[in-house]
């Protein structure tokens, strides 16, 4: 259980390590020639793709890798801006929750990967079937070479200023790390209160009525979602968000012990909750929100792969 105490801000490089996660798979995905492709335009305007392979257990693969990414963002400090694509920086407080679950994750992946390796030879000569003129053999590797495309890796790095620079250097470099460190901080604050105005803002939204007076409806996701951040937030709060912190923890205690299915069936408690969170997104939305200098992507892009 995470220690919902707000911490106090802090070195990052001392309470968080940067985690380097890298999954691979083969696309699913070519372009068709244009020559190939007969319509009443000009062909540098028409994109036609086709689908290599109709696979579920390809798309299991791909669900499962889609899956683990938005699991360790969410455990994750949102350092957009100065981190690139499949590096999260993680609180020390979840790295031993977040190596276990990728671990997990491994076997898990490895289970799906191989069952769609076993039905590939098969796949191939259905997509000949399926595709017909637009069968090319060249997308189709070698078993051997698909194999290959299946990757799995991660790796936790620590960065610091090395103490074998001279004095001049090391000087320097320490105003530079300091000044990086000092951006990336401002970028979390306002990321992590962005994130949460947005889950706030949907979820008083979602809990309303219709013109009609009918109750507007939500999936469980948007419950699991605002719980998700609740649980994860004081470790996450590494730059000491006080502010932010007593929000979060005002709409904590109003969903406590709360699920999808009672805010669907009592409107007593469905009320109560939606007032909390109109309370909350109105202070928000004219005192606490720091505007970002430059846009944020609150859902980490997923890394494209061939």
């Amino acid at each position: 259980m995470v220690n919902r105490t707000t911490q106090p801000p802090g070195d990052l490089a001392s309470n968080s390590v940067m985690l380097v996660l890298r999954i691979g798979r083969i696309g699913n995905r070519r372009k068709v020639p244009t020559a190939l492709v007969e319509v009443d335009a000009d062909p540098d305007a028409v994109h036609v793709g086709k689908e290599l392979l109709e696979s579920p257990e390809l798309k299991a693969v791909q669900t499962e890798d889609d899956a683990i990414r938005r699991w360790v963002y969410a455990r994750s400090l949102p350092s957009y801006g100065t981190l690139r694509d499949g590096v999260y920086r993680v609180p020390l407080a979840l790295v031993d929750d977040v190596d276990t679950e990728l671990e997990a994750f491994r076997a898990r992946r490895d289970a799906l990967v191989t069952t769609f390796l076993t039905r590939y030879p098969a796949m191939v000569d259905e997509a000949r079937d399926r595709l017909r003129a637009l069968y090319n053999p060249a997308d189709y590797p070698r078993l051997d070479q698909v194999t290959a495309k299946f990757t799995f890796s991660y790796r936790y790095l620590t960065f610091m200023t090395p103490e074998t620079l001279s004095a001049r250097l090391l000087s320097r470099e320490r105003a530079k790390a300091a000044a990086e460190v000092s951006t990336e901080v401002e970028e979390i604050k306002v990321a992590l209160r962005t994130g949460f105005a947005e889950l706030v803002a949907h979820a008083a939204e979602r809990l309303g009525e219709k013109p009609d007076g009918k109750p507007v409806t939500f999936r469980d996701s948007m419950v699991t979602k605002l719980t998700d951040f609740f649980g994860f937030f004081a470790a996450r709060n590494l730059v000491g968000d006080e502010e932010l912190a007593a929000l979060v923890e005002r709409a904590r205690e109003s969903m406590q012990g709360v699920t999808a299915q009672v805010l669907r069936t009592d409107d007593v408690t469905r009320a109560s909750v939606k007032e909390t969170l109109d309370r909350i997104k109105t202070e928000m939305d004219t005192g606490l929100m720091v505007r970002p200098s430059r846009r944020l992507i609150l859902d980490r892009p997923v890394e494209v792969t061939t």
